[in-house]
């Protein structure tokens, strides 16, 4: 990471920390500061601790013997550290499990229409879940195949990482899940509507992908579109089941295209 990165980084956390203490100051929005904060916290750790211990020699040295497989799970357990910050915010919060959509809720709930995909009335998530995988396992490996050129005469090695590949694909979206929605979401919810709140989410999602899987600017439009349904499914639901499956089964076409994708 540059140097004129990690000022732009740290400015950016500086911003959203002025504006948190900035609305304390409004008794109408002083609850969104911690929404401030905990973005705050997630930039924070994601932009400047995270490349920060990537370079430290203990995470160095663990790595530089270590297989694909357990150098992308160390790399990936570096943004715990977002968990760790975001999870400050909560404190004194009065926020519960449920308000985090840390439980199974209602997997039958329905799903409210969404006209430009065609759902022009409610329809049971045991149904809408299954669908959108079928619409994402088209999308998403199309979109890896042209954007990172796979290699498939190495396809041996998505079975060899195959154990990496699951567990990875588990942690990442239980994670990004829980930082990206359940926490901020929470902190939004006497504040925005729940389309407006997912909406936000959805684009916050989006513009953190722009460098991730899938990137670019269509990376960041699918992945935005992702975060919009995953925040729905987390709202109407009740619930954290589905988006954490359907996410981690979009992480497991991602991590294999990686594994094939990838010298050594």
């Amino acid at each position: 990471m540059g140097t004129s990165s990690v000022w732009l980084a740290a400015i950016e956390s500086l911003v959203l920390i002025i504006a948190a203490l900035a609305v304390l100051a409004s008794a109408r929005l002083r609850g969104l500061s911690r929404f401030l904060f905990a973005l705050a916290a997630l930039n924070f750790a994601w932009d400047l601790i995270v490349p920060w211990l990537a370079k430290t020699h203990f995470v160095e040295a663990l790595s530089a013997n270590a297989s694909w497989g357990a150098r992308l799970f160390i790399a990936r357990t570096l943004t715990l550290s977002g968990v760790a910050l975001m999870g400050l915010t909560l404190i004194g919060s009065g926020i519960t499990r449920r308000d985090l959509f840390l439980c199974r809720g209602n997997l039958a709930a329905p799903a409210g229409p969404i006209p430009w995909l065609g759902l022009r009335k409610p329809i049971p998530w045991t149904l809408f879940g299954p669908l959108l995988l079928l619409v994402f396992s088209v999308a998403l490996p199309l979109f890896l195949y042209f954007s990172i050129k796979p290699n498939f005469a190495a396809s041996g090695r998505i079975l060899h990482f195959l154990p990496w590949i699951l567990l990875l694909a588990a942690f990442n979206a239980a994670n990004e899940e829980f930082q990206f929605r359940s926490v901020l979401l929470a902190h939004l919810r006497h504040f925005l509507s729940p389309a407006e709140a997912v909406f936000l989410t959805a684009f916050l999602f989006g513009l953190g992908h722009f460098y991730g899987q899938p990137s670019g600017p269509i990376g960041v439009v699918m992945a935005g579109i992702a975060g919009w349904i995953w925040a729905r499914s987390m709202i109407e639901t009740r619930g954290f089941v589905w988006a954490f499956f359907i996410h981690m089964v979009q992480d497991i076409v991602i991590f294999s295209f990686l594994a094939v994708s990838t010298a050594n």
